[in-house]
């Protein structure tokens, strides 16, 4: 009986069925791809500035919440195949009323600390910041001096540089333990001036 209702059917309305089957595969298969591709993208991770891939993991911070509303800072950490680089940069207005920084011998006298925790409140590691340059900026006619501190450590196939500041990786150790800080995801950055031991600023990772 079946075969027979179909072979009566007009020969319109038998191709009018055919392409509508064709056409609700054709949408299927394309869903189908299209989920293929985003699962594709998602093999990259990205939070607050950080990328993991399979052979790079970089990490990066950058600070708010210091006592100087004008300080700019970033924490970074990237980690390729043969080659780890870890640097912390820091920029301050002078004169700062907030962090006690008078004028540019101040600035230059002064210390940047960095300390480094875990996801559990845990101090592992501390950064001395050196001072990189003071120069004078101008924006819209206005001049400005700032103050720049910076940490900078890479590790090329084991051979450990520091081009800036030190870090303490291994803080239940007398003395420093030079290295370079594995900063891990969750991890959180608070960043301290000697002048007058203010918070210059607060990243998480």
């Amino acid at each position: 009986m079946l075969n027979k209702k179909i072979n009566s059917l007009p020969l319109k309305n038998i191709a009018i069925a055919i392409s509508l089957v064709i056409s609700a595969s054709a949408v299927a298969d394309n869903d189908h791809g299209k989920n293929k591709i985003e699962t594709h993208t998602s093999n990259h991770v990205e939070n607050h500035g950080n990328l993991t891939s399979n052979n790079k993991t970089k990490l990066k911070s950058y600070l708010t919440s210091g006592v100087e509303p004008l300080t700019q800072g970033e924490i970074k950490l990237e980690q390729k195949t043969s080659k780890t680089e870890f640097s912390a940069e820091i920029k301050i207005p002078v004169p700062s009323n907030a962090l006690a920084v008078t004028d540019s011998a101040v600035a230059s006298s002064a210390t940047m600390f960095l300390v480094l925790r875990n996801n559990l409140g845990v101090d592992y590691a501390e950064c001395h910041l050196d001072l990189n340059n003071i120069k004078t900026v101008t924006k819209r006619g206005v001049s400005s001096v700032i103050a720049e501190y910076e940490v900078k450590i890479s590790d090329r196939n084991g051979f450990l540089q520091a081009s800036l500041g030190v870090c303490d990786v291994d803080l239940a150790t007398v003395g420093i333990q030079s290295g370079i800080p594995l900063i891990q995801y969750g991890d959180s950055a608070e960043v301290t001036i000697d002048t007058n031991n203010a918070i210059v600023g607060l990243g998480n990772f």
